[in-house]
């Protein structure tokens, strides 16, 4: 019974770990250096630097670790918005983080449509460029580990592009020319759990 006990206390243990360690490897911003680092399998993909001072954005709950936005019109990408989320392990969605963010995306632009015209999965990556009113184009990055959710909107593309050719070498943006959406969006879903319960305690883990 003992060594069923120590088998298991050595997995969890392992379990932890690697989720803490994925939780890390993934994103990293430097409040110092103001940059952050897209990184895949330990390599560094790409290194995006911000002018602008990160927004902490917190509530009473206690489910959130970390969370930020940023929101500035970048020297080398043009317009961006990146809001991370890091919720405590006793935590957990309440649905798919994505799906949350794109419904709020909706609802806060008054946005007729919301089509996804493209979409790659790689990794811990997806990649999404919206046909938005039938008119514009709209470009995203979500990056998610265990317990972390990056959600990125790139009014050009062009860091779109650029990071998603690092992890698909042979990527060929067919919309990064046309008619681009503008309206600008700076919204949390930290700020709205409140009232939305995006996510909330994990009543199995007690």
């Amino acid at each position: 019974m003992q060594v069923i006990k120590n088998i298991l206390l050595v997995i969890t243990v392992a379990f932890l770990f690697t989720a803490c360690f994925s939780n890390k490897n993934l994103t990293h911003f430097s409040k110092k250096t103001k940059e952050l680092n897209f990184v895949n399998n330990k390599q560094t993909l790409l290194k995006l630097p911000f002018s602008s001072s990160v927004r902490n954005i917190y509530t009473t709950t206690f489910c959130v670790r970390d969370s930020f936005i940023i929101n500035e019109y970048n020297e080398k990408y043009g317009k961006l918005f990146l809001e991370y989320i890091d919720l405590d392990s006793m935590c957990r969605w309440t649905g798919l983080a994505n799906s949350f963010f794109e419904t709020s995306l909706r609802q806060e632009m008054n946005l007729d449509t919301l089509e996804t015209v493209e979409k790659y999965d790689i990794d811990n990556y997806t990649f999404k460029t919206y046909k938005i009113n039938e008119d514009s184009y709209l470009s995203a990055v979500y990056i998610y580990s265990t317990f972390s959710n990056t959600f990125l909107l790139d009014y050009e593309g062009k860091l779109y592009t650029e990071l998603l050719k690092k992890l698909k070498p042979t990527y060929k943006n067919l919309f990064i020319d046309k008619k681009r959406f503008e309206k600008n969006y700076d919204k949390s879903l930290v700020k709205k759990n409140i009232f939305e319960r995006y996510f909330t305690q994990d009543k199995e883990r007690f």
